[in-house]
């Protein structure tokens, strides 16, 4: 869309949505059911849209549920004090409503009057009130510890707060009870891949927190019960919503608010014991608890935390709450791109041109007016304003480009080609206008493209003007992408590598720049590009996107299936309202979720597509890649096997079967695909890489190093093949060629802990125990708890003599897993040398019977 700049990054209007849609979207998160949230009311306070408005009451009904929701697991309000206090005490409800106010409030003050932004820099809003949010939560919640007559403690659940950490919390909960992974998983009746998802991925056990409680608690001690489950299920939510908030402000951010709450609750509740006395504490107290940082009381303790913190910017947030939220946040915003902002505007207004001369006040207004819209989506109004600032001061050309871009933008997404070629028409006047100026030049290219134009966009790119430019960044990413529709690699990749030069941070096209140079045999600098987009934002999955976009071209050469995939999902939103049955829309939505790792709402959509339009094999193909990622094999190969029969000669969907087969251990079938992939594409080294695993899990050592030798031919930089023919050399007892290899993997991927375990293997069975216990000590540091690599160092520690540690090293290796035989027998023979016979032969004993030969 086009706003008339000429800088490398496209500035933005601020996103900040209302306070019903952040609650909707905490209720999806934390998976909240009830009745009254799945209303018409709750979805239309839930849109945030003015047009839809609910009244007061309805509202009101809506976060009292979810208050009651929350309170259900502990995060509420309980006060067992006296009657007549718990009568003044404000309810969960009472804080959420507040807050939900005061952030549409400051919302509806800030946007008017916010300037347009860089992306980079939203953030600063959102940080800025959780900021002001979470000193508000400290004195409310310090308060409440005084009422109830708890400490703060009770936070002691917020050291475990994050992803990654509440899986570590759940295993130390597990051990503590004695129980081990397999007995865990068998009393909690899942399997040990759901068991290993909770314990080391973090995955939420949604259903089966109950369950976990249950294992954990006594028996006949209900209120036991219920405390491990309140506790558990205050964990998990209260992960969730700071996973929401990483999204909005960043991991950093967040870990450094969950710090300030625990210790500004900490420190408030000391300061309260002095600083709040006398006949009206309980009802000073109460007030606190109500009002939080609005109230009289505050401003005392709030001065004593500003004594305490060393942070300048904490010191200001301390010195605004209380007063003036809106100043606070805009100041910090303003603050942050006060220097870019200034010069932005400049820009933006007085130097798209070197010489352009705002000579017509009031066309310039209208001009601005229309940005303002543009940046909130509104785009027919948008145009009406540029329009009459083009009528009032048709000379320049600032009106008509940014008229072009406008209706270009719009006609695109929406299908109208005739206003497409109006937008085309109004640059054409720009260009006229202004015949040096790149920005309509290379708008012109890109509209071109749009119209499914690609040969006229080349033409028209490479006919500009050599007085005009210079040709920038986004000149070079519309030539690229026009030569690579049309087939011309080599040119394409050309155009790529100068775009590249000129803005190396563009994620889009070193993905672009990637798949082209794979389409030209260039290796290196396929590898080379996908490390940029990988560096620079672009994840694995958006490269299986970029993938299944081409196969949707190939497969359907006279549509244009892939036009959304680049509208974010409001504006897919948009699409779907205007027309329910548009299977692309759902089909491009779906990889947008799926992107954004969201694969239920992935599911969702790519359902809707399939509904559809049942021989969509484009969708069978994208499903069966997310149910992949969620570790639905069975799922994923009943939809591979659908896309093979609706296009039999498909290398991508049997390249993906032969991977589902191969997680399931079905490795017949899956080199039987993999072999056929080979057939269609002799070069696709991942299926034989692929192959290769299947063969070396069979044992097929020499088959499985040919299959990584192609491999490796074909991507010299791919550790995981490296990893993996190290590993079959390693059984084939040619430690050094496998160390060898491992060392290439690790110069690859210094944090691949399986390299480093693996090469800690070879070097014990060389007798190298130094090598081998740094290895394991690598792997360790980069995994954590892992039986394998504890074993390994264990037994590195026994053949150098040193007991104690390899017996403490099996102690760790065993509670990892409690049934590895090798392991206890290993502890059995450090015991026996250190003379604990008895303790030996109990160990031999139960290695035995767990199945272990000596």
């Amino acid at each position: 869309m086009g706003s008339a700049e000429k800088t490398k990054e496209r500035e933005v209007a601020p996103q900040l949505p209302t306070s019903g849609q952040i609650l909707g979207t905490l209720v999806k998160r934390l998976g909240i059911d009830d009745p009254i949230l799945r209303s018409r009311t709750a979805r239309r306070y839930f849109s945030g849209q003015l047009k839809d408005r609910v009244k007061e009451s309805s509202r009101a009904e809506i976060i009292g549920a979810i208050a009651d929701a929350l309170a259900d697991i502990g995060l509420g309000a309980t006060n067992p004090r006296s009657n007549e206090a718990s009568d003044q005490s404000p309810s969960l409800a009472a804080v959420l409503d507040w807050h939900a106010l005061n952030w549409d409030r400051m919302r509806a003050f800030i946007l008017p009057r916010m300037p347009r932004v860089y992306p980079r820099h939203l953030a600063a809003v959102w940080q800025a009130y959780i900021r002001l949010a979470t000193i508000d939560l400290s004195l409310r919640i310090a308060a409440h510890l005084h009422l109830t007559g708890a400490s703060p403690s009770t936070l002691d659940f917020l050291d475990w707060i994050g992803v990654d950490r509440r899986g570590r919390y759940l295993n130390e909960m597990r051990r503590e009870s004695g129980m081990s992974l397999m007995d865990f998983a068998e009393v909690i009746d899942v399997s040990a891949s759901a068991m290993e998802g909770w314990l080391y991925q973090g995955v939420r056990p949604t259903r089966s927190l109950a369950r976990i409680a249950k294992a954990f608690a006594p028996e006949n001690e209900p209120s036991e019960l219920r405390r491990i489950l309140s506790e558990l299920r205050r964990l998990y939510w209260a992960s969730d919503i700071a996973a929401f908030l990483e999204d909005l402000i960043g991991a950093e951010a967040v870990a450094g608010m969950v710090e300030r709450l625990r210790q500004y609750t900490s420190q408030l509740y000391r300061v309260m014991d002095g600083g709040i006395a006398g006949e009206t504490k309980t009802d000073d107290l109460v007030e606190l608890e109500a009002l939080g940082t609005q109230s009289p009381h505050s401003k005392p303790l709030l001065a004593a935390l500003i004594i305490l913190e060393s942070d300048d910017e904490w010191k200001e947030d301390l010195l605004a709450a209380g007063s003036d939220w809106i100043g606070r946040v805009l100041s910090v915003n303003m603050e942050i791109d006060k220097a870019e902002v200034e010069t932005l505007i400049q820009e933006t207004d007085g130097k798209i041109l070197e010489n352009w001369d705002v000579s017509n006040p009031k066309a310039y207004d209208h001009y601005r007016r229309s940005l303002e819209l543009q940046s909130q989506g509104r785009l027919r109004e948008a145009i009406a304003e540029v329009e009459k600032a083009a009528e009032l001061d048709p000379l320049d050309p600032v009106n008509h480009f940014t008229l072009g871009s406008a209706k270009g933008y719009m006609g695109a997404n929406t299908g109208d080609k005739a206003l497409v070629e109006e937008g085309i028409t109004a640059c054409w006047v720009a260009v006229t206008l202004d015949p040096n100026w790149i920005l309509p030049w290379t708008e012109i290219g890109w509209l071109l493209l749009r119209m499914d134009m690609a040969s006229e966009a080349v033409e028209h790119l490479k006919a500009v003007r050599p007085e005009c430019g210079p040709l920038d960044s986004r000149y070079y990413d519309a030539l690229g992408m026009a030569l690579e529709q049309l087939g011309r690699f080599g040119e394409a990749l050309t155009a790529f590598d100068t775009s590249l030069e000129l803005n190396p941070d563009n994620p889009q096209i070193a993905a672009a720049a990637s798949a082209t140079a794979l389409k030209t045999g260039d290796n290196r600098k396929h590898n080379q590009y996908r490390k940029i987009a990988r560096h620079v934002g672009i994840s694995e999955k958006w490269d299986i996107i970029l993938e299944l976009a081409k196969e949707i071209n190939a497969l359907s050469p006279h549509t244009d299936s892939t036009k959304y995939l680049d509208m974010d999902v409001p504006s897919l939103n948009a699409v779907i309202a205007r027309n329910p049955d548009d299977v692309n829309a759902y089909l491009a939505r779906g990889c947008t979720y799926f992107k954004k790792g969201d694969d239920s709402k992935a599911i969702s959509d790519l359902d809707a597509a399939i509904r559809l339009d049942p021989g969509n094999m484009p969708a069978y193909l994208l499903r069966s890649i997310v149910y992949s990622y969620m570790e639905r094999y069975d799922r994923a190969i009943l939809d591979l096997t659908e896309a093979i029969r609706l296009n039999p000669g498909n290398e991508m969907a049997l390249y993906y079967r032969g991977a589902a087969y191969g997680e399931l251990d079905s490795l017949d079938l899956a080199i039987a695909d993999f072999d056929e992939v080979i057939r269609l594409k002799p070069d696709h080294f991942d299926a034989y890489r692929g192959r290769g695993d299947c063969r070396r899990y069979k044992s097929d050592y020499d088959g499985a190093i040919a299959d990584f030798d192609t491999a490796l031919q074909l991507n010299s930089d791919d550790s995981a093949s490296y990893r993996s023919r190290g590993a079959a050399y390693r059984m084939k007892r040619e430690f050094d060629k496998a160390i060898a290899d491992y060392d290439a993997a690790l110069r690859l991927n210094p944090d691949d802990q399986f390299a480093n375990r693996f090469r800690g293997d070879a070097y014990l069975a060389k007798g190298d125990y130094e090598r081998a216990i740094a290895d394991f000590n690598a792997a360790l540091n980069i995994r954590g708890a892992d039986e394998a690599a504890y074993r390994g160092r264990g037994s590195a520690y026994l053949l150098s003599g040193k007991l104690e540690l390899a017996i403490a090293d099996f102690n760790a290796a065993i509670e990892c897993d409690p049934e590895r035989p090798d392991a206890i027998y290993g502890r059995g023979v450090a015991r026996e040398l250190m003379g604990d016979i008895e303790g030996a032969e109990s160990d031999y004993r139960r290695a035995r019977e767990l199945g272990y030969e000596e």
